[in-house]
């Protein structure tokens, strides 16, 4: 069961590392002010790109160090959604950042099981909280 364990956990890391590793090109691209000025344009942000490039590399350095994961999953599901938002309201595809959204969830789940623990369901007389 460890090593299955631990495989589940390799390939949670081998997902984060690839989504992580995504939005810290991206975003130092952003900040470097290496993102092309007309696609600021097109997509209409008022934000300057570099805030929004900060932002998503603070989310994939979380992601990436295990005791700030939690916070980084969240993050990074942020800026993800924001992201699925922000195509669908140009009527653009947003088929690629729906996948890294949920590659982050399940790089999650694998990484920590317990993750989802909070979606669990009991019955009334099986529940951890309650004590008798």
């Amino acid at each position: 069961m460890k090593a299955r364990r631990n495989g589940k956990t390799i390939a949670g890391w081998v997902l984060h590392s690839l989504v992580g590793g995504v939005m810290l090109l991206a975003g130092s691209a952003k900040v470097l002010g290496l993102f092309p000025p007309e696609q600021v344009e097109k997509l209409g942000l008022g934000v300057p790109i570099q805030v929004i490039g900060a932002g998503e590399l603070v989310s994939a350095i979380l992601l990436l160090v295990p005791r700030a994961s939690s916070l980084g999953v969240l993050l990074t599901s942020g800026f993800w959604g924001g992201a699925i938002c922000l195509h669908m309201s140009k009527g653009e595809p947003f088929v690629l950042q729906s996948v890294f959204l949920l590659l982050t969830w399940v790089g999650a789940y694998l990484r920590v099981p317990g993750t989802f623990a909070s979606f669990a369901v009991y019955s009334p007389t099986d529940r951890p909280d309650r004590k008798e």
